[in-house]
């Protein structure tokens, strides 16, 4: 066998490997407030950003997704195939800067447009109530882990 072709498939079996390992493992981290560890997956490139948690029937108490941007803005979300409720964090940096609570899912006619009031790098999305179950407030500082 010729060592390109070779080169080659191994190369195609690398990629169709990691792409089904990270659709069955998405990138994940944990993120520490006031002594409550969330695990988070990650929501980096625009197709993740886009989908985020739209679609799934639930999430588990204590999980979120993060959403992580290279600059600061008034990022908006607008809770596409969302099956249940949210609470927003919105962070700059390492600090929660506004919150966002009890954001429903579309009721198939009106899509809720979801925006903080002040420029931010991150977003971490909640099952709606956490925030209030473990009392989560802006100040408060967020410590990320891989």
């Amino acid at each position: 066998m010729n060592w390109r072709i070779l080169v080659f498939v191994c190369i195609g079996c690398l990629i169709i490997f990691s792409l089904w390992f990270y659709r069955r493992h998405p990138l994940s981290a944990t993120a520490k407030i006031n002594n409550v560890e969330f695990r988070i997956e990650l929501a980096l490139t625009a197709p993740e950003k886009a989908k985020g948690l739209g679609y799934r029937s639930d999430l588990p108490a204590r999980h979120g997704m993060l959403f992580v941007y290279d600059h600061k803005e008034k990022y908006s979300f607008w809770m596409a195939g969302m099956r249940f409720p949210l609470d927003f964090v919105w962070i700059d940096a390492n600090k929660i800067v506004e919150i966002t609570k009890n954001i429903q899912p579309p009721n198939g006619v009106d899509m809720h447009m979801v925006t903080p009031t002040v420029p931010v790098d991150k977003i971490l999305e909640l099952n709606a109530g956490e925030v209030d179950t473990y009392n989560l407030k802006v100040g408060d500082v967020v410590v990320f882990n891989k």
